[in-house]
């Protein structure tokens, strides 16, 4: 009896270790891995940048849309307030915001025909506590860790629609305030 109760809490400590791992650090290892990748391959900290025209060549990540053109921020609010302002697209388009442990918590359209659409989203990224007053009828989101990535995917099936949304990067913003 003795060495099964021996063995049922090791099986316990263990799955408590796996469960710690997978669920809690591991996310945030695989998102610190990702971001320094990406600052390695030249995408700069509050800026938008598109990634290229997603193909059988240029796939980093597994399974992008190559109907999608994909733009990214790297994000980090340890200073202050960030803001995104992102155009409309007239077909399919959304703004997410990932957590520096992977969790999405922000989603939005930036499809025009959305109801309710505006000509632009504009987006406060911020930690806790941070003073977000001033900044009137933006959308906020509030992030655990400074550290968070931003994600712009538009409806781009053909080289002429991934170069209008390349087009629209200019009028984007991904910046301090």
């Amino acid at each position: 009896m003795r060495s099964f109760l021996t063995g049922l809490a090791a099986f316990a400590v263990t799955f408590l270790l796996a469960h710690f791992v997978v669920l809690s650090a591991l996310p945030g290892q695989i998102m610190s891995k990702v971001r320094e990748r990406m600052a390695d391959s030249g995408i700069p900290l509050h800026s938008w940048t598109m990634s290229p025209r997603m193909t059988p060549q240029t796939q980093t990540v597994v399974r992008p849309s190559p109907d999608l053109a994909y733009a990214i921020c790297l994000i980090d609010v340890s200073e202050g307030p960030v803001e995104l302002s992102v155009p409309a697209w007239p077909e399919y388009g959304s703004l997410s915001i990932f957590e520096a442990d992977t969790d999405n918590v922000y989603a939005g359209s930036v499809d025009a025909r959305a109801e309710g659409a505006t000509g632009m989203r504009r987006v406060i990224v911020a930690l806790e506590g941070q003073d977000l007053d001033e900044y009137g009828e933006a959308e906020q989101v509030i992030v655990s860790k400074p550290e968070a990535l931003a994600l712009i995917r538009r409806l781009a099936p053909s080289q002429a629609a991934y170069e209008a949304a390349a087009a629209l990067i200019p009028a984007s913003r991904c910046a301090p305030l």
